[in-house]
């Protein structure tokens, strides 16, 4: 599942994503990335598929953020 759609399926704001990812996982993004990684613009390094993988019960995978 695509970020974008994980954010819409679950009715989280980016802000609300972001503060419950880093409480969860320990792993702070910043609002620009999210928007970023959500518009497609820009693929996460490792750590942060790994930490939005993990925050997202898999549900986004990191073959997500390459596959159409």
């Amino acid at each position: 599942m695509k970020l974008k759609e994980y954010l819409e399926t679950k009715e989280l704001t980016q802000e609300k994503f972001i503060q419950e990812m880093e409480d969860q996982t320990g792993h702070k993004l910043s609002q620009g990335g999210l928007s970023k990684y959500v518009l497609e613009y820009r693929i996460p390094r490792k750590a942060e598929m790994v930490a939005i993988h993990e925050y997202t019960k898999g549900e986004v995978e990191p073959n997500d953020f390459y596959l159409e």
